[in-house]
């Protein structure tokens, strides 16, 4: 299993981590609550939804449900994580935490299934890691970053994750994962931060209706 990959990953989610603690201090969400959600929700994707409605000057308990909302898709990545997740007890409780967008991804790209749990392991822990140091780095400089939009940070995250796509993308898989991609990307300029991958989970439809054609 490469390493550099890894590192790449979770160096660009330290990045946004950096510019997410920044947007939260702008939106006057204390740096402490900040960084506990970094370690204990461990979901960029939800955790952006959250500022963002804050920011906007939404309620607080429409901004969880937001995130709520947006973390239901890591019910799809457990059913795809439980293929290779340990059976039971504390060791498959921590394997749940650590499932997201990434480690799953980088799990299922694995072209030897008896790696696959190291590899999402390796990736999980890295993002435990580098997400919260991300954010707790953000909060010691964020007044040097007072708009880190203006430098791109924010396109780190999704650049990574398309590159981890674009390795476990296979003849049977191409239709749904474009469809999936131009929604999202169609989406990106009209909703909230975060929400966009989820309207991309949409694109699971088009293997559903394939596979329904082929029974």
């Amino acid at each position: 299993m490469a390493i550099a990959p890894i590192v790449a990953i979770a160096s660009a989610v330290g990045v946004v981590g950096v510019a997410y603690e920044s947007m939260a201090s702008a939106a006057g969400v204390p740096p402490w609550l900040v960084v506990l959600a970094a370690v204990l929700v461990l979901s960029a994707s939800s955790e952006l939804v959250f500022i963002g409605v804050i920011a906007s000057g939404g309620l607080p308990w429409i901004a969880v449900g937001a995130g709520l909302l947006v973390n239901l898709r890591n019910f799809v990545y457990g059913f795809s994580a439980s293929a290779f997740l340990p059976g039971q007890g504390v060791r498959r409780l921590f394997s749940a935490h650590l499932v997201n967008d990434e480690s799953v991804a980088f799990a299922l790209a694995q072209p030897q299934s008896a790696r696959r749990l190291t590899a999402f392991r390796a990736v999980g822990v890295a993002l435990l890691i580098a997400w919260p140091l991300g954010a707790a780095i953000g909060v010691l400089i964020g007044y040097v970053l007072p708009d880190p939009s203006r430098l791109g940070l924010d396109a780190a995250f999704p650049a990574v994750f398309v590159a981890i796509l674009l390795g476990s993308v296979t003849r049977r898989t191409v239709a749904p994962a474009a469809a999936g991609a131009t929604i999202a990307a169609a989406a990106t300029p009209f909703v909230a931060a975060g929400m966009a991958p989820v309207l991309g989970v949409i694109g699971l439809l088009a293997a559903a209706r394939r596979r329904g054609h082929r029974v």
